[in-house]
């Protein structure tokens, strides 16, 4: 049995009166001294009375109205939702039950419901209606949910889009039961292509720079580390500012990357990309501005996450930046929280073009969890891989609120649209950044 069914069935959900099934009344004993009992009495077909049924289908009613309300004022608690299926299984009642929470569902992105999401779309599922479960556990930024969205999409023959839902499972929590062994296996049923990608670990050893460099920095400590290479704070000696010293791991073999990430950051100067002061290609480093405020990264794992808000109020950067990117015919390729930097509290800069290249170019490189299910595919790079990269940050952004169990309100609601949008299959998604800014501002 899988764990989201274990889940399903498991009695901690808080009970609701009104949900239960009424119980069967156990026949009275026979009466002192009576040989024989009284034959049992067929029941009467006598018509209920008028108020007995106006009063069952205003129960039945109330019940429909408030599943259609769960998790929301004047609803079912979720907890309550869930057990109102569960109790109700086997009976016909659960059909319109179902029902009713799925419209609910349909209206809101909440992610304290997801919990109601996972339960219906096994329901679905289970009743063979396996694309509108899809549909309802698509959105879901839980765990159980993204797994069992892969597993729906897996047997729908879907697997790149499995492939993608498991990346983000693995983003968010690598020792996931289960979800390793299902990514391999679907991977390389996948084959071709998306075996091959390259992986971009944030973990990677640290190179430290050779002693045989000549530069006019000075090291001062390590701050971040990733699969290309190493980033220091380091302080310029002769104009006496602080600068962000990179430091490419295998400079040798590496060499064209850097000078791309280089080029392209200069070629896309402006607000909210990364300034380059100084490069050197054949020593194989690279130096920045310095982002005071850390990277985004930092920000969801530390806890941070009330510093992001109001959101739109440095978003826009981003989004505008990366409409410059397309609007060269690149593409950057590499889009993740880690890559986004903050010089004070809403002045964001993407940084790390590495892994920028033209659209239409083949590009296997890429971020476990945030790569589109096309490119996992071994489909060429195309501005919808960035949109699809956003969308994953905005994920990031909202399963962080869910976890310091921040209230939701309406940029919350706002943004999860967005992300949803974001993360639609590729012929359902923004084509490009000037779409996003689009759906970014009418939201």
């Amino acid at each position: 049995m899988s764990f989201w069914k274990r889940w399903f069935s498991s009695d901690e959900a808080d009970d609701d009166p009104k949900a239960r099934p009424e119980k069967e009344t156990a026949p009275e004993p026979a009466a002192v001294g009576q040989v024989n009992p009284p034959a049992p009495q067929p029941p009467s077909r006598r018509p209920k009375p008028a108020a007995a049924v106006d009063d069952a289908t205003k129960a039945r009613t109330e019940r429909l109205a408030r599943m259609r309300r769960a998790g929301r004022e004047g609803g079912y608690t979720v907890a309550q939702a869930i057990r109102a299926l569960r109790d109700h299984a086997g009976r016909a009642e659960q059909t319109p039950l179902l029902q009713a929470a799925v419209e609910g569902l349909s209206m809101q992105a909440d992610g304290d419901l997801d919990p109601l999401r996972v339960a219906c779309a096994t329901l679905l599922d289970e009743r063979g209606q396996r694309s509108r479960a899809l549909a309802l556990v698509t959105p879901v930024r839980s765990i159980a949910g993204m797994m069992l969205a892969a597993e729906l999409f897996a047997a729908e023959g879907k697997l790149a889009r499995a492939v993608g839902m498991l990346e983000r499972v693995l983003a968010r929590d690598i020792d996931t039961p289960g979800a390793r062994e299902r990514h391999e296996r679907y991977r390389s049923q996948l084959g071709g292509a998306a075996a091959r990608t390259t992986r971009h670990d944030d973990q990677a050893t640290v190179v430290a720079p050779s002693l045989e460099r000549e530069t006019p920095f000075r090291l001062l400590r390590e701050v971040a580390r990733g699969g290309s290479g190493t980033v220091y704070l380091a302080e310029d000696e002769l104009l006496g500012r602080r600068v962000a010293y990179k430091v490419y791991h295998q400079h040798r073999d590496e060499q064209a990357q850097l000078e791309r990430e280089a080029r392209v950051s200069v070629r896309m100067r402006g607000p909210g990309v990364v300034r380059v002061f100084d490069a050197d290609p054949v020593q194989g480093w690279i130096a920045m501005e310095w982002a005071t405020g850390g990277s985004l990264r930092d920000r969801l794992k530390t806890g941070r996450v009330a510093e992001l808000t109001p959101i739109r109020a440095w978003l826009g950067d981003i989004v505008a930046a990366l409409t410059r990117v397309h609007d060269e015919g690149l593409v950057h390729g590499d889009l993740k929280p880690a890559n986004v930097l903050f010089c004070d509290a809403d002045r964001p800069i993407l940084t790390d073009f590495g892994a920028c290249h033209a659209a239409g170019e083949a590009q296997l490189a890429g971020t476990p969890g945030y790569m589109s299910p096309e490119r996992l595919d071994g489909a060429p790079v195309d501005p919808r891989d960035d949109v699809y990269g956003f969308g994953r940050i905005l994920e990031d952004i909202l399963g962080a609120r869910d976890d310091a169990g921040l209230e939701a309100n309406d940029e919350t609601q706002a943004i999860a649209k967005l992300a949803l949008q974001c993360l639609a299959p590729a012929d359902e998604r923004p084509p490009s950044a000037h779409a996003l800014i689009g759906l970014f501002e009418s939201d």
